[in-house]
């Protein structure tokens, strides 16, 4: 009896051990924050910034002449914006391509609360300036796709890009550890579906037959909730596949062309 006992304390113990580690190590886990890749130069590329309180966001506006549609957009969790201006310069568009907090040369530490506020600043901050009549497009990848979506709460979002959507970093924390009582210890949650009654009715979502980071799934999932009739471009890929991969590219140009 006084073996099982012990063996029960020491497997307790273990538990939470690991539920502990989770919770101690999930800022890792979520984010990845990069240092700058390269110097964004050219004609079609302008630095942008954005101060928060005392932080201050850093990023480019490509194509700032346009007379397209303006674009935001929200990357993945390892992803640093720099090395994309040439990709989004192939758009007759207004991108604004803003670094999260932590990532390139952008202050503070991401955390999901402060990733969400200031997307929502922003496009709210950008748009003042390029004009508020001007079509709004809000694209997301990976964890920016929750971040996307939320982001499009405030109204007068003309059309949004899901690339690998998630209906919510719980949901896909459960799936990875189902042992944990996931609900108690996530201190960085972004759901998507809190945002779904607000979500513009031009959608275009893109997903990965092969993701191993965002199981086809729980794209699935998510799609299944949306209010209006997405158009669906899925690929035969994985998780990383370069923006410009053509199918994807040619579905992300059209969309754009004609909101």
């Amino acid at each position: 009896m006084e073996f099982w006992l012990r063996l029960t304390a020491v497997a307790l113990t273990a538990y939470v051990g690991l539920c502990l580690l989770l919770y101690l190590l999930q800022d890792w886990m979520i984010f990845f924050p990069r240092s700058l890749w390269v110097e964004p130069t050219g004609a079609h590329i302008e630095r942008a910034s954005l101060q928060r309180d005392e932080v201050t966001l850093r990023g480019w506006i490509v194509n700032g002449h346009s007379q397209g549609p303006l674009l935001f957009y929200f990357g993945g969790n390892a992803e640093e914006v720099s090395g994309l201006t040439d990709v989004f310069a192939r758009l007759d568009a207004v991108t604004v391509l803003m670094n999260y907090r932590g990532y390139g040369e952008s202050g503070g530490r991401p955390s999901a609360t402060h990733l969400i506020d200031d997307a929502a600043a922003v496009v709210d901050g950008f748009r003042s300036r390029f004009g508020q009549d001007r079509p709004v497009v809000l694209f997301g990848r990976s964890l920016g796709t929750g971040i996307a979506a939320l982001a499009a709460r405030a109204g007068g979002i003309d059309g949004l890009i899901l690339l690998s959507p998630y209906r919510s970093i719980e949901h896909i924390a459960k799936r990875r550890f189902p042992f944990a009582p996931v609900g108690w210890l996530l201190r960085h949650n972004i759901d998507a579906t809190l945002a779904i009654e607000a979500l513009p009715e031009r959608i275009l979502v893109l997903h990965a037959l092969k993701d191993s980071v965002v199981p086809t799934d729980e794209s699935r999932a998510l799609l299944a909730e949306l209010k209006s009739e997405p158009r669906i471009v899925e690929f035969d890929g994985s998780h990383n596949v370069p923006l410009e991969t053509p199918q994807l590219w040619r579905a992300i140009e059209d969309f754009v062309h004609h909101i």
